[in-house]
């Protein structure tokens, strides 16, 4: 092995309780729930685009033992495997996590740009997706599912925020690719959509993320270690507000809030509607200037 990766599977296991809890908290239970919304908007509807987001997000999946191995990740050693590469057995737990965040979150990035969004509101949708990446893997690592090792900068409660930052602006940038790619695409090139998550991912990982991927692997001294991660966590952002500069509107639609946009995603359609009632601000077709495609449901 480098000299700066550890063996995997590590020498710890974790609690049967821990284990099948946190596979349904880190994304399980909520594709569980949305494959019955995605087939109907599908069938009902012929709005495939949200089956085909959550598909693309277990698709993603398969890059996790690169990632793993890359920013320094070991699984604990009594998991139910999915799949193994680079020498690391994937829990099962992975796929539906990724078909969750890659999926239905990005699919949320996008209904929220379709909606019409402020640059500063896509600050606040990329800090959504962080702080539930954050909270999730927060509640895994103190149940022992996992573990960060060597040299983490950011870390509270075991969780190192710099993953936190690029998961965020990751999630983001798939969004955006809906945005912007799902208007052009029709009948069978739809299947595109498939794709979207994976590229997307490594869009913004190997943009943002190279700094302290290269620097956590190399024999640098610690305090270089931790300026190239703040690098980038700046550079996720940066990410964010370049792709901001093509889909953002110039004036809101909704008066969002924080807290608004994080709970937004768990409300029936009728408070949603209702919701947005209460924040419109004026109808959104006198400011949205994003392309004409399929309607969100």
């Amino acid at each position: 092995m480098p000299p700066h990766i550890l063996p995997s599977p590590p020498p710890f296991g974790a609690t049967q309780f821990a284990i099948w809890f946190f596979f349904f908290f880190a994304g399980a239970a909520a594709v569980f729930i949305a494959v019955p919304w995605c087939l109907y908007a599908g069938f009902k509807k012929r709005n495939w685009i949200p089956a085909l987001a959550v598909a693309s997000g277990f698709l993603t999946s398969l890059s996790e033992p690169m990632l793993d191995l890359l920013g320094h990740l070991r699984w604990a050693n009594n998991l139910p495997t999915a799949f193994s590469n680079f020498g690391i057995d994937i829990p099962l737990l992975i796929p539906p996590c990724y078909g969750a965040f890659f999926g239905l979150e990005a699919y949320f990035v996008y209904y929220l740009l379709k909606k019409g969004i402020t640059v500063t509101q896509c600050y606040m949708a990329f800090a959504v997706g962080g702080l539930t990446d954050a909270i999730m893997e927060t509640v895994g690592l103190n149940l022992n599912i996992y573990e960060y090792y060597g040299l983490q900068p950011y870390t509270l409660l075991k969780f190192p925020y710099w993953w936190g930052f690029i998961n965020g602006a990751a999630i983001f940038t798939v969004g955006f690719l809906h945005w912007w790619l799902v208007p052009k695409l029709k009948g069978r090139q739809m299947a595109w959509i498939l794709l979207f998550s994976p590229a997307g991912m490594m869009m913004c990982y190997f943009t943002a993320g190279w700094p302290h991927i290269l620097s956590i692997n190399s024999n640098l001294p610690d305090w270089a270690k931790w300026i190239f991660a703040t690098i980038t966590m700046v550079a996720c952002v940066g990410v964010v507000r370049f792709l901001a500069s093509f889909a953002a509107v110039p004036e809101p639609v909704h008066n969002w809030t924080f807290p608004r946009m994080f709970y937004y995603r768990v409300l029936t359609p009728g408070a949603r509607a209702r919701l947005d009632a209460r924040m419109a601000v004026r109808p959104s077709a006198e400011l949205t200037s994003t392309p004409t495609s399929t309607p969100v449901n």
